[in-house]
């Protein structure tokens, strides 16, 4: 009986951990042609990488392992697919991985800091050489707080938290999101009056609509046909056709967009979902991507 009073009188205080909420670096954020660009310094010297919350895995072009004296694995490739098909290259491992002066682990068990290497779509961007994607291997270890006006993203740790946990005093919105694979974040969203569910992507400049939200919507593929058609890259050594197609209203959370102009195309995205929700959905925006919690935070209310 002594030692049972014991338990009850210490449980509650192991069960109720505290929020903690640290930031741990803010890193300018460069906006060119759609593309989120951040620094990571890798191996000593500085690269430029989008940041991409749609990517699973982390990627580094092959002219980037020699700028960046990447020394490639002999024995462990990565197959990676994107729109553009699948590709399998040996990784690249480097040294040393920071941003913001902080280093960079991959959230696996081993904690290692191996890049898969593959071809982008686009190396360039606002004069600027695209060395890589930094995706969700990294990046999930923390919270990501973009402040899209000020052009700058935050890096938290947050442990012990749920809910609204911020510590901003503006209104906001908080949407959840479910976690189907790899720490991937999707989102509910209504788009001409039908629920669907979008990828958060910010490697993506724009919003696109795939195979299963068209199903959803009833769109055709013959319905798309007097709209504006492009030939679009995307991770992977094909091109693909899409078109774009104006619809009526977009629903996320409180915010409506209305006749917003998206990306259509017949394909099928991984984990399985109706659509990407692109960096063009950020615009002007301060939002806090909490992979600790599952949620998207939207200032403004």
């Amino acid at each position: 009986m002594r030692f049972l009073v014991l338990f009850l009188i210490v449980f509650p205080c192991w069960a109720w951990a505290a929020c903690v909420v640290q930031p741990r670096a803010t890193v300018p954020l460069r906006i060119a042609e759609g593309a989120l660009l951040v620094p990571v310094i890798v191996n000593g010297i500085e690269g430029t990488f989008i940041l991409d919350t749609g990517a699973s895995r982390s990627v580094v072009t092959r002219e980037a392992t020699r700028r960046l004296e990447l020394a490639r694995d002999q024995w462990v490739g990565t197959a990676m697919r994107g729109v553009g098909g699948v590709e399998k290259l040996p990784n690249a491992n480097p040294r040393s991985l920071t941003i913001g002066g902080i280093p960079l682990v991959r959230r696996t068990l081993s904690h290692d800091t191996s890049l898969t290497v593959g071809t982008l779509p686009h190396t360039q961007a606002g004069g600027r050489t695209i060395d890589g994607l930094l995706g969700r291997d990294f990046l999930s270890v923390f919270d990501l707080a973009l402040d899209m006006p000020a052009k700058t993203v935050t890096l938290l740790a947050v442990t012990g938290c749920s809910g609204r946990f911020l510590p901003w005093t503006a209104p906001y919105t908080a949407i959840s999101a479910e976690n189907p694979m790899e720490s991937a974040l999707v989102l509910p969203v209504m788009l001409d009056g039908v629920r669907l569910r979008a990828l958060l992507d910010t490697g993506a400049g724009s919003t696109l609509v795939a195979a299963p939200g068209m199903a959803r919507l009833g769109l055709t593929v013959s319905a798309l046909e007097n709209d504006q058609r492009q030939d679009v890259s995307g991770l992977g050594p094909r091109t693909i056709v899409m078109h774009r197609h104006r619809f009526t209203a977009l629903l996320i959370g409180p915010e409506t967009m209305d006749r917003p102009l998206f990306w259509t195309a017949p394909i099928q995205l991984n984990p399985i979902v109706d659509m990407l929700l692109g960096a063009d959905w950020l615009a002007g925006k301060r939002v806090w991507i909490s992979f600790a919690t599952r949620q998207v935070f939207v200032a403004g209310g």
